[in-house]
């Protein structure tokens, strides 16, 4: 009786043992995979916060040039220089009216079009005169390489 219930048993223990395997494998296949999406999502949020940056370096140049300047003197669409060469961007400037901001809007795209951040603010028109710039020279030569070496300040 004894004899029987050791052979029972040892079908039961390679049963067991079959089953732990099979789940490890599940469970090994699932981190991986899980591993793969992760990598992946990290790639696409590093290619955004670049397309961000973009965008804002873009917004950046119609503040700080006025709407109406910006549509003079720059391009309102391209593509980027390397090592950002598979960006590029679009910027709309609608106006509303002398009294009213302009509606500034960024498109970034990257992957053949098939990525996109976009970026919209509105801003006011530049009023008043307009800027002169003044001959910012210096109106005395300054020796800088003077102040730093005690040699040529005796």
């Amino acid at each position: 009786m004894m004899h029987r219930a050791l052979t029972t048993r040892r079908g039961i223990a390679l049963f067991e043992v079959i089953l732990a395997a099979i789940l490890l494998g599940i469970g090994l296949s699932i981190a991986l995979s899980l591993a793969a999406q992760s990598l992946s999502q990290q790639s696409l949020g590093e290619r955004n916060m670049v397309a961000a940056w973009l965008a804002d370096e873009q917004m950046g140049l119609v503040v700080m040039e006025g709407p109406q300047q910006f549509l003079r003197t720059h391009p309102t669409s391209g593509t980027y220089l390397p090592p950002f060469e598979e960006y590029s961007y679009e910027v709309e400037v609608q106006h509303v009216s002398d009294w009213e901001p302009y509606l500034v809007t960024v498109f970034i795209t990257w992957d053949d079009g098939d990525r996109s951040f976009l970026l919209e603010t509105k801003i006011a028109p530049r009023q008043g005169d307009p800027e002169e710039f003044d001959d910012r020279r210096p109106l005395e030569f300054i020796d800088r390489e003077a102040i730093y070496y005690e040699e040529n300040l005796e």
